[in-house]
């Protein structure tokens, strides 16, 4: 047998055969920085900052099957969520994970695809066996949220004033800061105002709002009436400052 022909009869069935018979398990972490990866990829250079909101894993029969569960794909949207956040992008329309099972893909290898959708996702979970999809219903749905209940994306500290070190952690939720009791964010400050500022989440953000408050609200020391808020802002509110950050 010639060199060449030695060379190609290595490189299609002994390589292959070692492949096959060693490669490793995929693991969870590998599919989030392939998340991470591609989202920032997706927004890198764009004018409108905009990435997909559909995201497509195809594995192998046998990773899918010992990947197909519920806390995986929650890790993997949260994930999503927060890698948004960090690169400064906007996500618009409902964010899907989905993972569906290619019967040509080799064990321990997959491939990501993302893309803009304005369709409903399929609805199918583990009982199905070629797709598993994590997706937010529509608000008033009697169907049961495949998410956490309550998903913890990113974090408000006190880092100065009366309250210092008081803490946060929230998600997809609005929530309210100032003096009165019933805000999620309670300050003593005096200089705060009972309902000063809320905080909404828009196309996958969080947006910060001054509520016509009586000594106004600063990020990053500017005067703002809104805002759409960074990982590490600081949020002023009378005496008080507070730090944004994703946890």
């Amino acid at each position: 047998m010639g060199i060449g022909k030695w060379e190609s009869f290595l490189e299609n069935h002994i390589e292959g055969f070692f492949n096959k018979k060693f490669s490793s398990d995929l693991e969870p972490v590998e599919l989030s920085k392939a998340l991470e990866k591609e989202i920032a990829r997706q927004g890198k250079g764009k004018a409108m900052r905009q990435v997909p909101n559909q995201y497509v894993f195809y594995l192998s029969k046998e990773d899918y099957q010992r990947l197909c569960a519920q806390r995986i794909m929650e890790e993997l949207y949260t994930v999503a969520e927060k890698q948004v956040i960090l690169q400064n992008y906007t996500l618009q329309g409902k964010l899907t994970v989905l993972c569906q099972a290619d019967a040509e893909k080799q064990r321990g290898l997959f491939d990501l695809k993302s893309r803009f959708t304005e369709e409903e996702a399929p609805a199918k979970g583990c009982d199905e066996p070629d797709t598993l999809v994590l997706a937010k219903p529509k608000l008033g749905s009697r169907q049961p949220l495949n998410l956490p209940k309550e998903l913890k994306l990113v974090s408000l500290k006190v880092v100065a004033g009366p309250d210092k070190d008081a803490y946060l952690e929230f998600g997809e939720g609005q929530i309210y800061i100032g003096r009165r009791e019933k805000n999620e964010f309670i300050l003593t400050d005096t200089k705060a105002s009972r309902l000063h500022a809320w905080i909404a989440y828009e196309n996958h953000r969080h947006v910060l709002y001054d509520a016509q408050s009586t000594n106004g609200t600063l990020v990053n020391g500017e005067p703002v009436e809104s805002i759409c808020l960074c990982s590490g802002d600081e949020i002023q509110i009378g005496t008080t400052l507070l730090l944004y950050e994703v946890i």
